[in-house]
């Protein structure tokens, strides 16, 4: 039952004028009974009491004491039983009953009821009978919650606009091969097994439908095919072999149907098997008069595939001509990005992709060691490197798979003042068993390698954001803390947060809740 409920009047007012309250004259809600004998609503007479612990009786003008105050049992009871008229019958509502069944069911279901917007903590300020409201709030309000079809993250409608004007500007590197600046919807295309670019993403042979089952990285793809030629060859001609025994067994009813006539003993027909195959093909091809045409087609169309594989076989030779180029070219561009990987050192210091080994946790802590802070800082402020990505590590051995993703020379309002830290949510082996949205609350932290005087941040997840949902592409959108450290921190002698051209950010999750 409610806690009040205004506007409530007998249907006979003479037959309950002792069960009103004394302050708003409606019937009784929760009454409360004085040391005077007068009856209130439990809320009216808190209004009555307010900040202090007596008040002025509105009957009798007695002062009325909070503590010699007492609920009235026997006066709930008769008023329960009162028989009453739905207040919002101006509205069109004719129901009418008793106040007991109104508290407990016809007030959560009159359509007629004026209820506000589920929407008001939002802002929005509407309010009408509630037939009308589920419209409102589905089509109408401004303040109801939609998916961005960009980024798919939920947003305010009325501010759905300006957000997806921003989130289409949002860059992202590649968790597979770390090419970087691109879109979301980039990301997803360039990362597509069948159509997307990506190096490092696996797809399957193009032979698939003739038999060869390999899976591969894309830019394995050119020497698996150099290399697998016979094979390849080999597994076409055993589905032609497999559609000539189809066409014979086709044909064979044929040959039956002329039983009892005259045998005729060609050069053909004397041949050893395995000798005179072509002369064989062809009088399949040419057949009996009467031939069946299905069978004539499909050795027409053994025909052609012979032609294919022929063709293909000297395409395959030139282009293993080719190849060879190519894998001239790939030897000398390896051996320039180690040059740069030796000068560089940023990978090693990121982690390596995420998503390529293990974690390195499984307790919900991380414990991430970044070296050379000092180039990772510049290569951020020339945009060569802005952000990179830390180890993955998990909730547990059987749960959510995350990863942190910073940012040295800040994101968003932390730009270029600020270290920006933020979590990412990756697609896991056990995603499908896991309760969602992620609700543990994080804590992000910048060791003093001296002292004890660590940075901290904490956040609890927003469960609308699309952050914070099952992943339904490698891994979700980062949310966290855009202005964690102030550059400051690490010039600061007194601060040991930067030693070594070394820092350490440690990362905990909550566990509270979470069932292991």
């Amino acid at each position: 039952m409610v806690a009040l409920v205004s506007g409530i009047t007998p249907v006979d007012p003479a037959v309950s004028s002792c069960l009103l309250c004394s302050a708003c004259r409606f019937l009784l809600i929760k009454p409360r009974q004085t040391e005077c004998g007068h009856r209130y609503c439990a809320a009216c007479l808190e209004n009555l009491f307010k900040t202090d612990n007596e008040a002025d009786c509105l009957v009798c003008q007695k002062k009325v004491l909070r503590s010699k105050v007492y609920f009235d049992k026997a006066a709930e009871n008769d008023a329960y039983a009162i028989k009453i008229q739905c207040t919002a019958y101006r509205e069109g509502c004719d129901w009418t009953g008793s106040l007991r069944n109104y508290l407990r069911t016809h007030c959560a279901q009159c359509d007629f009821y004026v209820v506000p917007c589920a929407n008001v903590a939002f802002g929005c300020e509407a309010v009408g009978p509630r037939r009308k409201m589920a419209a409102h709030e589905s089509r109408e309000c401004e303040w109801r919650m939609e998916l961005c079809p960009r980024c798919e993250m939920f947003c305010v409608h009325k501010l759905l606009e300006d957000h997806i004007m921003t989130c289409g500007k949002q860059k992202e590197d590649c968790p597979v091969c770390g090419r970087a600046d691109l879109t979301k919807a980039d990301l997803e295309q360039h990362c597509d097994p069948r159509h997307g670019t990506c190096p490092n993403v696996k797809v399957p042979c193009p032979f698939k439908e003739v038999g060869c089952e390999e899976q591969l990285q894309r830019h394995d793809l050119d020497y698996h095919l150099r290399t697998a030629q016979q094979t390849h060859l080999l597994q076409m001609l055993s589905l032609i072999t497999s559609l000539r025994a189809g066409k014979s067994s086709e044909g064979d009813p044929a040959g039956s149907a002329n039983e009892g006539a005259p045998t005729q003993m060609g050069p053909a027909a004397t041949q050893p098997s395995g000798q005179g195959t072509g002369g064989g093909e062809r009088a399949v091809s040419e057949g009996p008069r009467g031939a069946d045409p299905g069978v004539v087609a499909l050795a027409a169309r053994t025909d052609g595939l012979e032609k294919c594989v022929g063709g293909l076989n000297r395409d395959l030779d030139k282009s293993a001509q080719l190849i060879e180029l190519l894998q001239q070219k790939c030897l000398h561009c390896e051996q320039v990005l180690l040059g740069l990987q030796r000068k560089g050192k940023t990978a090693d210091s990121a982690g390596g992709p995420v998503g390529s080994t293990v974690p390195v946790s499984t307790n919900g802590v991380l414990v991430w060691k970044i070296k050379d802070f000092s180039s990772c800082l510049m290569a951020a402020k020339t945009e060569q490197r802005p952000s990179f990505y830390s180890p993955a590590f998990s909730t547990h051995p059987f749960g959510y798979k995350l990863c942190c993703r910073i940012y040295p020379n800040g994101d968003g309002n932390g730009k270029g003042t600020h270290v920006s830290l933020f979590l990412t949510i990756v697609r896991g082996e056990y995603d499908e068993v896991l309760p969602w949205p992620f609700r543990q609350k994080v804590t992000f932290m910048l060791l003093d390698q001296a002292s004890q005087r660590h940075v901290k941040e904490s956040f609890s997840p927003d469960v609308l954001s699309g952050s914070f949902q099952k992943p339904r592409s490698h891994m979700n959108v980062a949310s966290g803390c855009p202005t964690f450290a102030g550059h400051d921190l690490f010039l600061k002698p007194q601060h040991h947060y930067l030693k070594n051209d070394t820092i350490y950010i440690k990362v905990v999750i909550d566990m509270a809740g979470l069932s292991m």
